[in-house]
């Protein structure tokens, strides 16, 4: 009874020495963080739309007016005309394109800029109409 009398004697006064003494009057304060600090928190680093704005800003603001019929076609045309994904017609096919382009071209040029069928308009692009023109202009030269 004596050794467990001087182990209870022992973790008192370690507790007292490593917590320190409390008094009613000390109140712990917790952190409390408001709903936006805790948003900015859990925000990712890059989002989506983060990666969309700046490929809108560097499309924009880059050379995109000094690209070639080529690069256009490549940056915004490429992946759906070269594949015929979601029925576009492939470049190359002369008679797929020939069949558009009895409405003319000011008339396709228009259908682009719109967008038609699972197109979007611009074809998903940031292209000004000129540039539009162009790379339909070459998609035209490519399937004759």
């Amino acid at each position: 009874m004596t050794v467990l009398g001087g182990l209870l004697f022992i973790a008192l006064i370690i507790g007292e020495v490593v917590i320190g003494p409390h008094s009613d009057e000390e109140t712990m304060v917790e952190a409390v963080d408001s709903m936006e600090d805790i948003g900015m928190r859990l925000k990712p680093v890059v989002s989506l739309d983060d990666i969309r704005s700046n490929m809108t800003v560097a499309s924009a603001a880059g050379d995109s007016a000094s690209k070639s019929p080529d690069q256009l076609y490549q940056g915004a045309c490429l992946a759906c005309h070269s594949t015929g994904a979601a029925g576009a017609p492939k470049i190359g096919d002369a008679g797929a394109w020939k069949a558009r382009l009895v409405q003319g071209l000011d008339s396709l040029v228009a259908s682009a800029i719109k967008g038609i069928g699972a197109m979007p308009p611009r074809g998903g692009s940031q292209y000004n109409d000129d540039q539009i023109k162009a790379a339909i202009e070459y998609i035209l030269d490519q399937s004759k």
